[in-house]
């Protein structure tokens, strides 16, 4: 061995550990025999150290030197697939101007918290500005989401934040592409020199101490832990392919690729350093509620990192075990999608999804099929990252190995991930299986490591059955005759009709109640049915009448004509279907108690002794009668622009023409007591006798004295009504003077006599009848509900929904516009939709300080304010 060279060592934020010391004079003396040994005129060698820091030794142009850095300080920086140090700075808020001129940055409001951060919470020194706009998030759209840029830009540039929205994306997905879409770009060196655009975070030396030794020597499973350097959105979410994040069974998460191939599993992406405890505990003393948001809900900052879209690549981690397939999902694939971002909605831990998609069956007739996914994955140790924990048995195997290591390792410098995935096996392997190969292998053992095939680091397991199919039949062969079903267009235009009609379809009409759509809502799974029947029916007359009303309410409602249900879509929270004829009577009568009219006292007649005493109970009729003819209803379906998990609901109903009756009555009935009254006038009243043979004392003569006698007792099937008893309180076999109240018109000197007879008292309570009728004209009127998280399933309105939500879209290539955003991951619970208040604002739940309520809002970052 050579001595090596004297050289120049420079460490940055610290000194170095007797161990990393150590670790860099044995690579200068590497560096010096290899170079001297080769003949080279220069030589870079790169070396990880153990506390997780990188030595880069340079010997060029006669100068040796040797730096010492943490590993996001390095701007040649070599992806290896070890863990590093690098923790990108989060900026969280909203953006307030994503569409901006040459050389404008993107404007953003910041949080408190994220002031507070990019200081490194120093509480003497003064925090940033809020309002900032900033070239870091000056990001053009990632090529696979160019569909976003516009045809014609002019002066200005379309950042990703005009239209790649987190609401893309489904349940804790949307999580992590807001709080990735708060990084930026990380090539700090390219952006203005000024504090905010080129902030990094920056740990104080005592945690990165504990975090180095956390994270030295960790291998990843399929990324890298560093966020995009162009800082562009990688997860996709459209129905041919999309990305979701899942849970598994000790709560890590889970990163998800589903398309036709099948449902496969990868860890999350997380920024390695962000997972150590000392990092967490750093948080914690400072007070960032925002970062501790993170993690406690993915157990670390995620790095925005996705599958690899080159297959080889994605292969090579699929036989290291870390790519694992869940389940199968091919039987969905066959068939066609409802729109084109329509991936799958998943609840909030991901272990449950739902989609919907189409085709034709042999007659030509749409079918619309409801599909479930159900998940549950396994954990892997240590969130797949290895630490090496080879064992050799003697000094001399340990040679060997490493010599092997050596000679494989040299190979694997591209930082390719099929160079990144061999070496993730080769760590994966036993020190006996590395034995193995050193006495085989003749050089090279790439390829063979390449082609090995590991079991998977966790076992899962899932499945996507199909739980709904059914048609969806359209009488009309317009293809714009049916367009009340509309759906975000790819490009984010506005929504787009989908076409419902069966063209080869020459068969009758086919009833349908079908599963357009679903999507999760606060973990609960909101369809969209379709639902046509044209049967029509005579509707029998519906009444509450009866053969007595004397109090209470009664209805009856009579229709004319055929009926048929009406209301082509409903859903799990909004259902207005009904039975509607062309012509309905509704007749509602109300009846009310209205008392007893006074006593009525009717003197006998001309020659007879008998009269009688009785009264009545009263009571009103208050009858309404309304007509409608004409009556219809519409209900459409739209799921907005930038969100997959919502549902607008517009509703409309109509009538030709009404006519509305009403008037009051007054009716009485007999109280079942009664009673017999009389008097004797040999002139007069001679004839006759009560049932009580005319009791009293002293006689009457001459029509006076007066008396009441006797109590009769007549009840009917509803004289419960009016019955109250002996209520003028006659004494059981006596009687009673009513001379007072008689007598003067029974008399004989009164001379008031008359044939007849008269009756005294018996009037009713005062009554004043009523009778009015009234014509209306058309009308109509609505509502618009919606289902988002943010939410629930709320009324928005109450006013007729815009007539488009009905119609065809596009139309002339202009699409009918909504769009619904709402924060996906923060304390502040808030969603807004393209609905407008009477204040000139958007329709919107919740709260956050950040919004003003006038704009679709794209937010970044956690938003706890």
């Amino acid at each position: 061995m050579h001595a090596p060279r004297p050289y120049g060592r420079f460490a940055e934020q610290a000194e170095l550990s007797p161990e990393d010391a150590a670790a860099v004079e044995r690579l200068a003396r590497t560096v010096t025999n290899f170079k001297q040994l080769s003949a080279l005129d220069s030589l870079k060698r790169v070396a990880d150290l153990p506390s997780g820091r990188q030595a880069v030794a340079i010997d060029m142009g006669g100068v040796f030197r040797i730096l010492v850095l943490e590993r996001h300080e390095n701007p040649e920086h070599e992806l290896t697939g070890l863990a590093e140090t690098y923790v990108p700075m989060l900026f969280s808020g909203v953006i307030t101007r994503a569409q901006v001129l040459e050389g404008e940055g993107v404007g953003i409001k910041l949080t408190e918290q994220t002031r507070r951060r990019l200081i490194g919470y120093r509480e003497d020194e003064d925090l940033p500005p809020k309002d900032v706009a900033l070239q870091r998030f000056r990001i053009d759209y990632q090529d696979r989401f160019a569909y976003f840029r516009p045809d014609y830009s002019g002066i200005y540039m379309f950042t990703q934040y005009v239209k790649h929205r987190p609401t893309w994306y489904s349940g804790a997905m949307a999580e992590v592409a807001q709080v990735v879409g708060g990084y930026g770009r990380q090539l700090l060196a390219d952006l203005p020199d000024d504090p905010i655009e080129r902030a990094r975070m920056r740990v104080p030396e005592r945690y990165m101490r504990e975090i180095r030794r956390e994270v030295a020597g960790l291998r990843l499973p399929g990324y890298t832990g560093f966020p995009d350097r162009e800082g562009q959105f990688q997860y996709t979410y459209q129905h041919g392919e999309g990305n979701a994040v899942s849970f598994d069974n000790s709560g890590k998460p889970w990163l998800l690729r589903v398309n036709a191939r099948g449902v496969f599993a990868m860890p999350l992406p997380l920024v390695p350093a962000t997972t150590a405890a000392a990092f967490r505990e750093y948080v914690e003393d400072v007070g960032d509620s925002e970062l501790l948001k993170v993690l406690e809900r993915f157990g670390g900052l995620p790095s925005g990192e996705t599958f690899p879209e080159d297959e080889q690549d994605f292969e090579a981690w699929r036989r290291a075990g870390v790519f694992i397939k869940v389940c199968d999902c091919a039987d969905f694939y066959t068939r066609q999608a409802f729109y084109a971002a329509g991936g799958w909605s998943f609840n909030s831990r991901g272990r449950e999804g739902f989609n919907t998609c189409w085709d034709r069956d042999g007659a030509g007739l749409l079918r619309a099929h409801a599909y479930k996914m159900k998940l549950q994955l396994g954990a892997a140790a240590n969130g797949g990252r290895l630490k090496a924990s080879w064992q050799f048995s003697s000094d001399d195997e340990t040679a060997r190995a490493q010599g092997y290591l050596t000679r494989l390792f040299e190979q694997l410098r591209d930082g390719s991930h099929r160079a990144r995935a061999i070496a993730y096996k080769v760590r994966r392997a036993t020190a006996s299986q590395i034995l193995a190969r050193v006495g085989v292998s003749n050089g090279s053992d790439k390829d063979y490591w390449d082609a090995l095939e590991l079991e998977p680091i966790a076992m899962h397991q899932g499945n996507v059955a199909r739980v709904g199919t059914g048609p969806v039949y359209w009488p009309g062969k317009n293809p714009k005759s049916m367009g009340r079903l509309k759906f975000p267009e790819l490009r984010g235009l506005g929504c787009e009709s989908f076409v419902m009609v069966s063209e080869d379809y020459a068969g009758p009409a086919v009833k349908c109640d079908t599963i357009v759509f679903g999507c999760y809502v606060d973990d609960e799974l909101q369809v969209v049915k379709y639902f046509y029947d044209e049967r029509k029916l005579q509707e029998k007359e519906q009444s509450t009448f009866e053969k007595y009303m004397i109090v209470g309410q009664w209805e009856k409602t009579v229709t004319t004509g055929l009926s048929g249900l009406m209301g082509y879509f409903y859903t799990s929270s909004f259902d207005d279907r009904q039975v509607a004829p062309p012509v309905s009577t509704t007749t509602h009568i109300t009846g009310t108690d209205m008392g007893y009219g006074q006593p009525a006292f009717a003197t006998p007649p001309i020659l007879y002794c008998v009269g009688s005493l009785s009264r009545a109970r009263y009571y009103m009729h208050r009858t309404k009668v309304k007509s409608t003819s004409g009556f219809g209803i519409d209900v459409a379906a739209c799921v907005p622009v930038f969100e997959r998990d919502c549902i607008l609901y517009p509703y409309t109903d109509s009538t030709s023409g009404r006519l509305e009756s009403e008037k009051t009555e007054q009716f009485a009935m007999a109280d079942p007591t009664s009673y017999q009254l009389w008097c004797y006038d040999n002139l007069f009243h001679w004839m006759g006798q009560t049932d009580n043979h005319n009791k009293g004392d002293p006689p009457s003569k001459d029509g006076v004295p007066v008396y009441i006698d006797t109590l009769v007792y007549s009840p009917t099937e509803v004289s419960d009504y009016a019955d109250s008893g002996n209520w003028y309180n006659l004494p059981p076999g006596g009687f009673l003077d009513i001379t007072a109240i008689c007598g003067p018109y029974t008399s004989r000197s009164s001379g008031t006599q008359h044939a007849n007879g008269v009756v005294i008292g018996g009037e009713a309570p005062g009554f004043e009848p009523f009778s009015s009728q009234t014509e209306y004209p058309a009308e109509q009127s609505g509502r618009l509900s919606v289902s988002t998280k943010g939410a629930g399933s709320v009324v928005a309105h109450r006013e007729i929904p815009h007539s488009w939500y009905f119609g065809f879209s596009p139309e002339d290539q202009t699409y009918f516009y909504r769009d619904a955003v709402h924060v996906a991951i923060g304390d502040s619970s808030y969603a807004s939709i393209y609905e407008q208040d009477q204040n000139g604002l958007r329709r919107r739940w919740g709260y956050t300080a950040l919004a003003d309520n006038r704009s679709a809002h794209h937010f970044i970052g956690v938003i706890n304010e």
